[in-house]
């Protein structure tokens, strides 16, 4: 089959395919500009959130405390242990501690912090994030659960039904794994705590 287009056409073929192909870069490249920005954007205002409810959780386990600053981690301070926060009162003496804790649950890690007063005993703990079912590990974030630790010291124990021990707190209905989560958690922040932070 022989070639019967013209020089002229096969310059106008030519010209319409490059401007096809400069149209479509061209769009490629706006829709991964705009896509970006978007997405530079979320993560901006995603990290701000995260930010945000963080330093909530840290004014909620030490209430005392009007600043925070971030601690060295130890060595061997363990795959729970996330991160260190040292609460001063506003004479700028140390209020007590703060330990950002992952705790593997049922559907996935438990995020939380705990805050520690000087003399060991648990301040409070706050759930930043979890992937737990609803209506049932899902239920570690209100407060019938989470607010058994204040005022406790580790070591603590998870009992189904009603805790009546002082190192007892009583296991979400239906939710043992994640109930036994967080107090591992908090006993991982305890201990830490009492071989790193103890006195300091």
């Amino acid at each position: 089959m022989t070639d019967k287009m013209t020089p002229e056409l096969k310059a106008e073929t030519k010209k319409k395919i490059l401007h096809l192909g400069g149209t479509l870069f061209l769009i490629t490249a706006v829709t991964g500009l705009i896509l970006g920005v978007v997405e530079w954007g979320t993560r901006i205002a995603i990290e701000k959130a995260e930010a945000e409810a963080k330093a909530e959780a840290l004014r909620n386990v030490m209430p005392e405390a009007t600043s925070f600053a971030a601690a060295t981690l130890a060595d061997g301070a363990g795959e729970m242990l996330a991160e260190v926060q040292q609460a001063m009162d506003k004479n700028g003496s140390t209020a007590g501690w703060c330990l950002s804790i992952s705790s593997k649950g049922y559907g996935g890690p438990v995020n939380f912090v705990v805050g520690i007063a000087n003399d060991g005993t648990i301040r409070g703990i706050n759930i930043l994030s979890h992937s737990e079912t609803p209506g049932l590990g899902a239920r570690s974030t209100e407060p019938e659960f989470y607010g058994q630790f204040a005022g406790k010291k580790a070591p603590i124990k998870v009992v189904k039904g009603t805790a009546e021990a002082e190192n007892e707190i009583a296991a979400i209905s239906g939710a043992t794994i994640t109930s036994t989560a967080v107090t591992n958690g908090v006993n991982a922040a305890a201990e830490y705590w009492d071989k790193n932070l103890k006195g300091k």
